[in-house]
């Protein structure tokens, strides 16, 4: 039904993704900017990403039930419009306050708008395409840290903290237009002749979702995976800079090797996937992840920090790539865009609270390093691994649900 519009929705996903990613990471690099700016406490930068991705968390929650009964282009456009309208007020903030006030009223729309956009994508790629183009789009997460966390640093240096905000803010209100210009019309109606009616109670799209052990397992999967990770990405900066003395202003080519392995790993893992070795792909990813985590930041290797966070970087985001794609056939096609953002909203969360309990836990010495990091990244590894045996649960259970809806079909096809 929509086969000619695939290639445009999915670079368009991979651009608004790109962005929407990018405009929120960049608080975490930045923090030293806002310290100097903004007399902010270093130990703080935690609670701002921690802050916006838990106001994502509570409204995704909220609006979840709702985001199927749309035409989902129509609802991206309106999500998107406030999403980056607020990124680009960020720039109006004159306190470490108004600046958490403004970012996470901004956060507050990004769930619903990626739910929408991720089931959007999931609805018009075909089954047998998925591994390979939600890789294509996962590669988001890369092209942040290679293009929108650098230029969000140079821009802070070279101009001032405000530019990152106001220059990606109105970046995002173009693709808002672009959106209007090149995506199919999706009205409910389409996904009533494959399920379900757009008009259902709310309260039974979550309890339908609830019902299903394999939506809690994805949930947990999620949630696991993301809090590991954020125990460590909201001070990468700040220890590498204060504790590693790495310079300023080499942070950018820091990210820029990160993101050029993770766009690579990625495009490997999604063809793996689209090829039956869903299992050995996140078995290698998160093995490896773990092994690096506990090599670089943990025991008394001399490895360069270029190879550790390289390494982190691309196994983290071929991990995370992996898994949403082996996630994406745990709901019905009715039920996606909810699915999209309770699992969005798990793992903001998950992020959230590992944000602000690591933002907790770290102390800052009195020759201004930070205290713990080694502990929380150990912590880091375990969440990993336990993510990756619960994932090991969740693909044989998929296996079998798909070829128990291919018996029930196939039987109601013969006279």
């Amino acid at each position: 039904m929509y086969r000619p519009h695939t290639r445009s929705v999915v670079h368009l996903a991979l651009l608004i993704n790109m962005l929407s990613l990018g405009s929120l990471m960049m608080v975490m690099p930045l923090g030293p900017d806002f310290i100097s700016a903004l007399s902010m406490d270093a130990k703080n930068i935690g609670y701002i990403s921690g802050g916006a991705t838990f106001a994502s968390a509570i409204v995704g929650f909220l609006a979840a039930p709702y985001l199927d009964r749309f035409n989902r282009k129509h609802a991206l456009i309106v999500l998107l419009t406030l999403r980056f309208g607020l990124t680009a007020a960020c720039m109006f903030a004159t306190s470490q306050t108004h600046l958490l006030l403004l970012f996470i009223l901004a956060g507050c729309v990004a769930g619903p708008a990626s739910g929408v956009l991720m089931a959007a994508v999931v609805d018009i790629v075909p089954a047998n395409e998925r591994g390979k183009q939600l890789a294509y789009v996962g590669m988001s997460f890369s092209l942040a840290a290679i293009v929108i966390m650098p230029l969000s640093l140079e821009l802070a240096h070279r101009i001032n903290w405000q530019a990152p905000f106001y220059i990606f803010g109105l970046g995002g209100l173009l693709l808002a237009l672009l959106v209007l210009w090149f995506f199919p019309s999706m009205p409910p109606t389409h996904r009533v002749q494959q399920g379900s009616s757009p008009t259902a109670v709310p309260a039974s799209v979550l309890h339908d979702l609830l019902a299903s052990p394999l939506f809690l397992l994805g949930l947990t999967i999620m949630s696991l995976q993301m809090f590991g990770h954020f125990l460590l990405i909201p001070h990468f900066s700040n220890y590498f800079q204060f504790n590693l003395a790495f310079p300023r202003d080499d942070i950018s080519l820091l990210y820029l090797c990160g993101g050029l392995a993770s766009m690579v790993t990625m495009q490997l893992c999604g063809n793996l996937l689209d090829r039956g070795y869903a299992s050995r792909t996140i078995v290698v990813t998160t093995l490896l992840l773990a092994v690096v985590i506990l090599c670089g930041f943990v025991l008394p290797f001399s490895l360069s920090l270029y190879l550790v966070f390289t390494l982190f970087m691309a196994l983290s985001a071929a991990r995370s790539s992996s898994t949403l794609a082996i996630t994406a056939g745990i709901p019905l096609p009715h039920q996606r865009a909810a699915f999209m953002s309770y699992q969005g909203t798990a793992a903001n969360v998950a992020s959230g609270l590992a944000s602000v309990a690591s933002a907790a836990y770290l102390s800052t010495s009195a020759e201004g390093k930070i205290d713990g990091f080694s502990q929380l990244a150990i912590a880091s590894a375990v969440f990993a691994l336990a993510a990756m045996l619960l994932t090991m649960r969740l693909i044989p259970k998929l296996a079998e649900r798909s070829r128990k809806m291919a018996a029930r079909q196939t039987a109601q096809t013969i006279p």
